[in-house]
């Protein structure tokens, strides 16, 4: 372990660099890191525990996993673009729903974006330039593979019995278990919408079938979708079907 490491700073928000590192390279922190560790191999070979890491390798650390690194299995060098970073906020459950379950991910073949990302934190003029550009490099990682089918059952079921309740997309994301940003990745991968647009568009098809079918006040329909403002939900369904909801009825009536 290297003395007076910056890696063991809680406070530390982003360090990086870049190096080519030659055998007899090592490092071990016994009780890891407070803060993420990312390794992208650029060059040669790393192994991480008995993980190797090949070139265009993305390696992803939890903070407080020991950490016993170095060159990998036949190579004579690791050129390796490494990061210390600590997440917060969405970020930070982004990150962990990355690895699942796991201490540590390794991501094979990562994108050419990805090692961009990585090179603009390292050459990043302040720490806040650099903690944006380690971010970008995440978002560019595949997800784990979830049961992405389950997911988007669940969140139907949730949407349909609370859609009368005033729900966002955190309250669905936290029905089922998943940071909003990795809620987001599956409903997009899964069905091509985000949480948000499709919390609308299943408040706007129960308000469309209920403004056509019933007699109800339009008023009603409203709080029957989760919109309090009856004003505010006319907008929107106007701007989902074009007309209001009065003249939507009319239309559905036969009367228009």
């Amino acid at each position: 372990m290297l003395r007076d490491d910056p890696a063991l700073k809680r406070e530390t928000l982003v360090i990086a660099g870049c190096d080519r590192q030659t055998l007899g390279y090592r490092i071990r922190r016994e009780h890891g890191t407070p803060n993420w560790l990312i390794l992208y191999t650029v060059s040669g070979a790393g192994r991480f525990d008995r993980t190797q890491c090949p070139q265009d390798s993305f390696l992803m650390v939890r903070p407080g996993v020991a950490q016993d690194y170095g060159i990998g299995s036949g190579a004579d060098h690791w050129g390796q673009l490494w990061v210390h970073v600590a997440f917060a906020g969405a970020y930070e459950g982004y990150a962990s729903d990355l690895l699942g379950n796991a201490p540590y991910r390794l991501i094979l073949n990562a994108s050419a974006e990805c090692a961009r990302w990585l090179d603009r934190c390292v050459n990043a003029p302040t720490k806040l330039h650099a903690l944006h550009a380690v971010q970008g490099s995440i978002l560019e990682l595949p997800a784990i593979n979830h049961d992405v089918e389950g997911i988007y059952s669940r969140v139907s079921e949730y949407v349909r019995v609370h859609l009368s309740e005033d729900i966002g997309v955190g309250d669905i994301a936290a029905s089922v278990g998943l940071s909003p940003s990795r809620l987001s990745a599956v409903l997009r991968q899964q069905i091509g919408v985000s949480p948000r647009d499709f919390l609308e568009a299943e408040r706007m098809k129960l308000a469309s079938e209920l403004v056509a079918l019933t007699n109800m006040p339009i008023q009603n329909v409203a709080s029957r979708v989760g919109i309090q403002s009856p004003f505010y939900f006319s907008l929107r369904f106007k701007k989902a079907f074009g007309v209001s909801p009065t003249e939507y009825r009319k239309l559905a009536a036969g009367k228009a």
